[in-house]
């Protein structure tokens, strides 16, 4: 028994040596974070997650104040729908962009791989320009410097908005000069071009120009639009759009339907707002946009935010919900769109000169080649190169904000701040409805959302909390 004794206790010494002999560096790793991780799968996990936060939260929360769809029966009417917000409700996109996406992004764009580190860098532009567009000023220059190396700074400023954007034409520059001076190969790895380089570089310019262009009536940029018009490639089809694809099986579902359908099901139903603008003006694209309701066969919506004055014995089959090009667990989640980069570059041209009118035209067209819908007569009836240029702006801001329709809707929302001028028809004739319960203004849309609830208790150096009618720099 002795002898058991003294063994047991030798084992427990050395065990003990053994343990004091290891460096605190040794212990002290986090089993859930690969000390090993390549820029590769960093880049893979970038993607996912810039994809879940544009579909299934960007695209998720702005289809009711871009009034493509409006809430059903079933449930409570939230307070979205009546303009109403809190800083919490803003905090899981945050912490995405800011500590999963951006973080990843930044590891990814100091690789020593040029193609990896440019991919990252047209990346993180993208990302910043839509905190921008949602928040206004945000943390920039002092932001993803948590590291020893960089400084351990984990109360960020906050950036003048309308600093930034300047800022991040150079960081599309600069990526795309990463890549052109590259000699490696990218793989699987790039979930949406499969390494094709010049993609990437037409994914880029687009970028670049819808940056400039949002800024453009604040700034000058007539010289940097006229040479990027003149000498960059850009996204022209569908198989050139910067999209992330989904398989539709469990664990590879389109963000957005993975999150209704995780809750209570799908009970949105379509917006009176856009539903009856498209019937009214005999738009062929109203079928790839909405089903008929069940119960009737046909097309019915409701006035945005008014499903509690509607008979309480219905049910979502009485109205129509919206198809499965816009509602599917395989649909891709769409960054940047043949259509909206054709809309952009009719901008670019009526602006600062050039064939607006083939670039429109190939914009609409381009929308119902997407749908699979025949245009018939319906592009050449809008006789936009009969308008004058305000009128030619405003069949732009219309016609963009129709094909976002269940595809891009946050892109959809923000260009209906931007272009919500006395003009368009879609606010001086009162067609962008006021929700039935709103708490804001006849006529008065929210523009901004809430900072974060935890950026504004942890951050000392936080931005003062803003009203849901403040603007971002661009909203003029």
């Amino acid at each position: 028994m002795k002898n058991i004794t003294r063994i047991v206790s030798v084992m427990i010494v050395a065990l003990f040596l053994n343990s004091c002999s290891e460096s605190l560096s040794d212990i002290n790793i986090n089993p859930d974070k690969s000390p090993t991780a390549n820029p590769q799968q960093v880049l893979t996990t970038s993607m996912a997650t810039i994809g879940y936060v544009v579909d299934g939260q960007y695209n998720h929360d702005s289809f009711l104040w871009g009034q493509y769809w409006t809430w059903g029966p079933g449930v409570a009417i939230s307070n979205v729908e009546r303009y109403i917000g809190e800083a919490a409700d803003y905090d899981n996109e945050w912490i995405r962009l800011y500590a999963n996406a951006l973080a990843d992004l930044k590891f990814v764009s100091n690789s020593s791989s040029k193609a990896h580190a440019g991919i990252a860098k047209i990346l993180m532009a993208h990302t910043f320009q839509g905190i921008v567009d949602h928040w206004g000023d945000v943390p920039f220059s002092e932001a993803l410097n948590g590291e020893l190396s960089d400084g351990s700074n984990f109360a960020p400023s906050f950036d003048d908005d309308a600093a930034i954007y300047p800022q991040l034409v150079t960081m599309v520059d600069d990526g795309m000069a990463e890549i052109a001076s590259s000699t490696e190969t990218v793989g699987g790895e790039d979930l949406m071009y499969g390494g094709d380089l010049d993609a990437w570089v037409r994914f880029g310019n687009s970028l670049k120009l819808r940056i400039l262009l949002r800024m453009s009536d604040v700034n000058d940029v007539s010289q940097q639009v006229t040479d990027l018009m003149a000498n960059g490639t850009f996204i022209e089809s569908s198989s050139d759009m910067a999209a992330i694809p989904f398989a539709g099986n469990v664990g590879n579902e389109n963000p957005m339907f993975a999150r209704m359908e995780a809750g209570v099901k799908n009970f949105y139903i379509a917006s009176n707002t856009s539903l009856d603008y498209l019937i009214d003006h005999s738009d062929p694209r109203v079928n790839a946009f909405y089903a008929p309701a069940k119960n009737s066969n046909s097309l019915v919506g409701i006035l945005q935010g008014s499903i509690d004055e509607e008979p309480f014995t219905n049910s979502v089959a009485d109205y129509s919900q919206m198809t499965a090009i816009c509602y599917a667990a395989d649909n891709p989640v769409i960054l940047m769109s043949d259509w909206e980069v054709w809309f952009l570059r009719a901008e670019a041209a009526l602006k600062f000169g050039g064939d607006d009118a083939a670039a429109f035209t190939n914009a609409v067209q381009a929308s119902f080649d997407y749908l699979g819908v025949a245009p018939g007569t319906y592009i050449t009836d809008l006789n936009y190169a009969g308008g004058s240029s305000a009128q030619k702006l405003d069949n732009i801001a219309i016609q963009k904000w129709i094909s976002m329709n269940g595809l891009q809707e946050d892109e959809g929302w923000i260009e209906t701040r931007r272009f919500d001028t006395p003009s368009n028809p879609l606010f001086s004739q009162n067609i962008f409805a006021t929700p039935f319960v709103s708490v804001l203004a006849p006529n008065v849309h929210p523009s901004i959302w809430f900072y974060s609830s935890n950026e504004l208790s942890l951050n000392p150096n936080a931005a003062s909390q803003h009203s849901i009618t403040d603007k971002v720099f661009w909203d003029k």
